[in-house]
């Protein structure tokens, strides 16, 4: 099962960029922006010969094109993060102290490492998605999974998806950074647990689902999911809940929103489910599927 968020990040970035700047005085660029060209071929020369009348632009150095592979990303350390806490939850419109779009790499690093520990504490690490992959603006390419049409499901960097056959998590940077700058506080942590809520369905064989009404029932358990994260990290010191999250609502409407031609799920319905996950843990998730329980207890 892949899930994307690339239906409504396109226009929450364009909102983004008519109303604020990112921190650090860094725009991201446009959706579509590719390495520029100039009219001198690579290693060539000009296209064309300027006339006695003519003059010739400067040279200017062409930016670097987008990265052609995929970033596999590990979790920081534990200190690493506990320096790093307040840029993890940023509020909304902040700037000091926070991250920049063009350090949505670093950051994701050390979201990885706040998300990490309660699944690694249930399951074991060798249960951890096959991969983490970081997808830099620019980047595209196709995943194990299929669309509707039976052709690869493309990564992009709007995309925070999971692929259940190759078992790998992608998240894109304008992705992260429509949560992490439009949303804020815990946002983009809230959306990579319900991702990997994703994964814990696949590997506990939770069955696929057929109808849109199964398909809510496994986005509501992987809301649940989420909200157990939450309840895990409260419990440590990694999130303080509820001030970190800010506005839920806000929260859940911007996490896996739905994808073209899928029902959207209301609300407070998915709030409902990530705070049964915060007050049962992840044993309070197998109420979605009883028959197929995700943890024992």
């Amino acid at each position: 099962m892949a899930r994307h968020v690339s239906a409504v990040i396109p226009l929450l970035l364009a909102a983004m960029l008519l109303t604020s700047c990112s921190p650090g005085g860094t725009t991201p660029p446009p959706a579509d922006t590719t390495a520029a060209t100039g009219t001198a071929s690579p290693g060539g020369t000009a296209t064309g010969t300027p006339t006695a009348t003519e003059t010739v632009a400067p040279t200017t150095t062409a930016p670097e094109p987008p990265p052609t592979t995929l970033k596999a990303a590990v979790p920081a350390p534990a200190d690493k993060v506990a320096a790093n806490r307040a840029s993890l939850y940023c509020p909304k419109g902040a700037t000091a102290g926070c991250r920049s779009y063009a350090d949505m790499a670093g950051y994701f690093d050390n979201l990885l490492a706040v998300i990490t520990p309660l699944f690694d504490e249930k399951y074991g690490t060798v249960s951890r998605p096959a991969a983490f992959y970081y997808v830099t603006a620019g980047l595209t390419g196709p995943t194990a999974c299929l669309q509707d049409d039976e052709t690869p499901d493309p990564y992009t960097s709007t995309d925070l998806s999971y692929c259940s056959v190759d078992r790998a998590v992608y998240t894109g940077q304008d992705a992260l950074w429509v949560l992490y700058n439009g949303v804020g506080f815990a946002a983009p942590a809230v959306a990579y647990a319900h991702e990997w809520g994703h994964h814990v369905q696949t590997f506990m064989q939770v069955p696929e689902p057929e109808t849109p009404e199964e398909h809510a029932v496994l986005e509501k358990q992987a809301d649940c999911i989420a909200g157990a994260w939450a309840q895990h990290a409260a419990q440590t010191g990694k999130l303080n809940y509820p001030a970190d999250l800010g506005d839920l609502n806000a929260v859940m409407a911007a996490v896996a929103p739905p994808d073209a031609g899928e029902v959207a799920i209301p609300v407070a319905e998915r709030v409902a489910a990530f705070q049964l996950g915060y007050t049962g843990g992840l044993p309070g998730c197998n109420s979605f599927t009883p028959e197929t329980p995700i943890l024992a207890g």
